[in-house]
């Protein structure tokens, strides 16, 4: 590592017990580490792809527009759990949008969108939802498979039921 400048750490996070899970442990690895770091927590949108026939488009378009809603409706709750750790730790949220599974988006993201080196990649243990899961598969697999960066995999989920508790 190149020591003129930060460690950085991307974080996929969703609004699933895994993705928070993954969240709460890269904030705690960031509060112990002795060097300055850079935190990333990413939110990955994955639309259904369009196909030259406008009848397949209709429905692919309605997917797309339930799969947006669900995405700001999940970001909200995710920064609202994300502001537990501001007075602890500083970072940055990056929220894409695009056609695909979520693993080659972010894959791609980390290697092509960011325009800075990534020493780590946190994530949980997730399945792509609906008809992507058949052929998708576990998003953390392609992450270790296609990235050449250390990656960890929290396996853990987060217990909502401490905040439904404690609020």
């Amino acid at each position: 590592m190149d020591a003129s400048r930060p460690y950085t750490v991307v974080v996929r996070v969703d609004g699933t017990p895994e993705g928070y899970a993954a969240a709460e442990y890269a904030c705690s690895l960031c509060v112990k580490l002795k060097v300055s770091y850079r935190l990333i927590f990413l939110y990955v949108v994955a639309l259904y792809r369009r196909t030259a026939l406008n009848l397949i488009n209709r429905q692919t378009d309605q997917l797309n527009a339930d799969i947006r809603e669900d995405a700001e409706n999940s970001m909200l709750k995710c920064k609202q759990f994300l502001s537990r750790f501001e007075s602890l730790v500083a970072y940055e949220w990056i929220s894409i949008k695009d056609e695909g599974n979520i693993g080659p988006i972010m894959v791609q993201f980390i290697h092509d969108g960011l325009n800075t080196p990534v020493d780590l990649v946190v994530v949980g243990r997730t399945v792509d939802t609906g008809i992507k899961k058949l052929v998708g598969g576990h998003v953390s697999d392609f992450i270790i498979a296609n990235l050449k960066c250390p990656v960890m995999v929290v396996k853990n989920e987060y217990d909502l039921s401490d905040d439904e508790g404690g609020r």
